[in-house]
C-alpha cells in the first residue's frame, strides 16, 4: 500500500538537512501512535519495513525548497501503514502535522492513498522514484567509489550478484523467512542510467536514477515494489514504479 502527503509552505533556501526532517516527520509519527512500534523501529540500527521517496518542490533545482512539498511512503506490512497512518491523525489532532525547514513550517494539508498496484510478471520495466542505492558488502563502507555500486554496462553481474545478496538478507528481516532470489537487473538502451551523489549526515551516498528491467519471480518483485529497492530505503531511497509489465 502506499500513501502521497502533500505539504504547503513558503519557498525556502535549500536547507542541507532537508532529508532529515522528512525522517524527523516519520519518527514522530510513529511515535504518536504507538510508542512500542516506535521502539522496535528506531532503536536500533536495522532494516526499516518500508520504503518512501521526498520531494522538495518545484524550486529545489534553484537551490530552494517548497512551496509544496510531499512524500509517498509505501509498505506491504498492513500495520506499519496503519500506525503510520494513525498517527498523521493524532498529529493533525495536535496540530503537529508539519515539517519545520529552516523554522518555517510546511504544513500537511492532504493525505491520499494511492491505487495498489500487483505484479503478476516475471518482468517488469521499473522507474526509480527520487534516488535508489545499492552497497556491496564485500567492499569496505570508507572506500566510496566500491562501496556504492551502480550498475553499468561492465559491472552487471556484480551488479546482479549484490543485488541478490541484499535482497535475500532485506527479505529474511522482514519476512522472518529464507529466500533465494533470482533476480536479474538489466539495462535499457534507450534510457541511460544517470549517478547521483547526495548529501546525508554530513557526508555522502551515491545511487543511481533511471528505468530499467528487473526479472524474477512476481513474489520477489512486488517485495522490491512494497519495500524498497536496495539499502536506506528508511532513509528515503529505493522507491520504485512500476512501468510496464512485460
Amino acid at each position: 500500500m502506499r500513501l502521497k502527503l502533500s505539504f504547503q509552505g513558503e519557498v525556502e533556501e535549500r536547507d542541507e538537512w532537508v532529508r532529515e526532517r522528512f525522517i524527523s516527520f516519520l519518527k514522530k509519527a510513529f511515535q504518536s501512535a504507538s510508542e512500542e512500534r516506535y521502539k522496535n523501529l528506531f532503536s536500533a540500527k536495522k532494516v526499516r519495513p518500508y520504503v518512501y521517496a521526498p520531494f522538495f518542490g518545484s524550486e529545489f533545482e534553484k537551490s530552494r525548497i517548497g512551496p509544496d512539498l510531499s512524500f509517498i511512503f509505501s509498505s506491504g506490512d498492513y500495520e506499519i501503514i496503519s500506525t503510520f497512518w494513525n498517527g498523521i491523525i493524532i498529529l493533525k489532532e495536535r496540530r503537529s502535522d508539519y515539517i519545520e525547514i529552516n523554522g518555517k513550517k510546511f504544513i500537511l494539508k492532504n493525505i491520499n492513498l494511492l491505487p495498489n498496484k500487483r505484479i503478476t510478471s516475471k518482468r517488469v520495466i521499473f522507474k526509480t522514484i527520487g534516488t535508489s542505492i545499492l552497497t556491496d558488502p564485500s567492499s569496505a563502507p570508507d572506500d566510496f567509489k566500491n562501496w556504492f555500486i551502480i550498475p553499468e554496462k561492465e559491472n552487471l553481474e556484480r551488479f546482479n550478484s549484490v543485488l541478490c545478496e541484499r535482497v535475500r538478507q532485506k527479505y529474511e528481516i522482514i519476512k522472518s523467512r529464507k529466500i533465494e532470489p533470482d533476480l536479474r537487473f538489466t539495462l535499457l538502451a534507450d534510457y541511460p542510467i544517470k549517478e547521483t551523489v547526495i548529501p546525508l549526515f554530513k557526508g555522502y551516498v551515491r545511487g543511481f536514477r533511471g528505468y530499467f528491467l528487473l526479472e524474477g519471480s512476481p513474489e520477489i518483485l512486488n517485495f522490491l515494489y512494497d519495500y524498497g529497492f536496495g539499502v536506506r530505503t528508511g532513509q528515503g531511497f529505493g522507491l520504485l514504479d512500476v512501468i510496464k509489465q512485460l
